[in-house]
């Protein structure tokens, strides 16, 4: 049987069934499988390594499968394809019958601008990423497509991969995808373009068996936002410079109608306070309490938008009157200085405030003792009250949500510190909780995350929000249906 007759065979099978077979490798939590179960793909298969990553996967994906159609592994390099979809497999199911759409995101840490900057950091050495063993991780993917021979492919990582080591590792995999058998294209999108209230830049690469004679598309944008400056997607487009060097004949500028959408026709993405309106107002950190479990469950409070209705009702992950995370960082050397800071504000203006009240409070002891304090109690002093960071290397270490915008993008350095994304309820005084976290990146409040706080900020961080990959994983589906309409 020909390759084309072979996929076109695959393809009616899949209609036949209702939904596509799904694996998703370097699955993390399940960000990618959420948006892609919603659009009505059914995730057989995923792989993690990370494991608290891999119990929140397991945990939410298996009890939606018929039983012994779910399998889950760790780490890809001990696992090889067919061994993976082993449980698919019968007299009748052959290896490459097993799967229909793969898709994934190999890790990023080598690819991102901060992972590469700690990496060299640790190496003394430019470059030094391009050594790191995460960063030949794609291999492991490309090989499943090879072996697996799926439908399509949907492969996400940051825009990074576009400038990787002086070259383009997205045209790179194209290329090598090509030469498998798919028609691939690849493309920059930004999740608030799609309903998730957060500016957050990720590299789509697509690829669609070349039997079906189809060339992979991207979603058109639902919402309407203008990203700040910063995010390369609201240059794209407009004469500027691509993100990406050359070579780069797969890829596609996506900029919908140059950053600016009519309010008539397409809805706004929501801010950061529209996606945390029903959340509980947090302030036992102020009191001196200790650290929450971030299993507890609490109420919502009774102010609910579009967005939060959504939260707490997706499909298989309705939330009920309670949901989890609710979370904190206790920090309180800074409790004052979020307090004091404006929205918007980053680490500069977060010093500067800082070192103010390191000096008021100075000027304030010495007048009380009628003395001045020698200089090792007034380290001390201002130990207590500024914070340790260069404001040279560090700009970004520190920076105040706008209340009335969508959220910078939400990193897994969360798992380290949340300085990113301090809450901009003044009042409230802290950063943002875990399952604040979640919302920005629009997971469910059913979702369940496992492990510990830091564990939780880190799986969230690592995700491909699930609106995001419901509108990419539906634009598809649309595309294989047009196949045989």
């Amino acid at each position: 049987m020909t390759a084309t007759r072979q996929v076109r065979r695959k393809l009616r099978k899949a209609l036949k069934r209702g939904a596509f077979r799904t694996a998703d490798l370097f699955a993390g939590c399940g960000g990618f499988s959420l948006g892609f179960q919603r659009a009505g793909f059914r995730n057989v298969l995923a792989i993690e390594a990370d494991e608290d990553a891999f119990t929140s996967h397991v945990l939410n994906f298996s009890q939606l499968s018929q039983p012994d159609a779910y399998r889950a592994f760790n780490d890809i390099r001990d696992v090889p394809p067919a061994r993976a979809v082993k449980h698919l497999c019968s007299a009748r199911v052959r290896t490459q019958d097993a799967i229909d759409i793969l898709i994934g995101g190999p890790p990023c840490q080598a690819f991102s601008l901060l992972g590469r900057a700690a990496l060299w950091g640790l190496a003394r050495r430019k470059h030094a990423h391009a050594e790191d063993p995460r960063a030949n991780l794609y291999e492991y993917f490309l090989e499943y497509v090879r072996a697996l021979r799926p439908i399509a492919f949907v492969m996400e990582n940051v825009r990074e991969i576009g400038k990787f080591n002086d070259g383009n590792l997205a045209e790179d995999i194209a290329s090598i995808s090509a030469r498998l058998g798919y028609n691939t294209r690849y493309a920059l999108l930004n999740a608030a373009y799609y309903g998730v209230p957060q500016y957050r830049e990720r590299m789509f690469i697509i690829g669609i068996h070349d039997g079906l004679d189809l060339i992979p598309g991207f979603p058109p944008a639902t919402h309407q936002c203008v990203p700040p400056r910063g995010y390369a997607s609201s240059r794209v487009g407009m004469g500027k410079a691509l993100p990406i060097r050359a070579p780069h004949e797969s890829y596609v500028d996506f900029l919908p109608f140059g950053g600016r959408l009519s309010r008539k026709r397409f809805a706004v993405t929501p801010t950061a306070l529209e996606a945390l309106a029903d959340l509980p107002r947090l302030t036992y950190h102020l009191n001196g309490a200790g650290q929450r479990d971030a299993s507890d469950m609490q109420g919502y409070n009774r102010r609910v938008t579009n967005f939060g209705t959504l939260m707490r009702s997706w499909p298989d992950f309705a939330s009920g009157y309670k949901t989890d995370g609710h979370v904190v960082r206790l920090t309180p050397r800074d409790y004052r200085l979020f307090r004091q800071m404006k929205p918007g504000d980053m680490y500069p203006q977060a010093a500067q405030i800082a070192e103010a009240n390191y000096l008021r409070r100075l000027h304030a002891t010495e007048s009380r003792l009628h003395k001045r304090l020698d200089s090792r109690s007034r380290g001390v002093l201002r130990a207590e009250m500024v914070p340790p960071y260069d404001v040279d290397k560090y700009p970004n270490k520190y920076r105040k949500m706008s209340g009335d915008e969508p959220a910078h993008t939400v990193p897994a350095h969360l798992g380290k510190d949340c300085y990113s994304h301090i809450h901009f309820d003044s009042a409230q005084a802290r950063t943002i909780s875990v399952r604040e976290a979640a919302r920005l990146q629009s997971f469910p409040d059913g979702f369940i995350l496992c492990g510990g706080m830091n564990a939780r900020f880190t799986q969230i961080g690592n995700a491909v929000p699930p609106l995001l990959a419901y509108a990419v994983a539906r634009h598809l589906l649309r595309q294989l249906r047009s196949v045989l309409a």
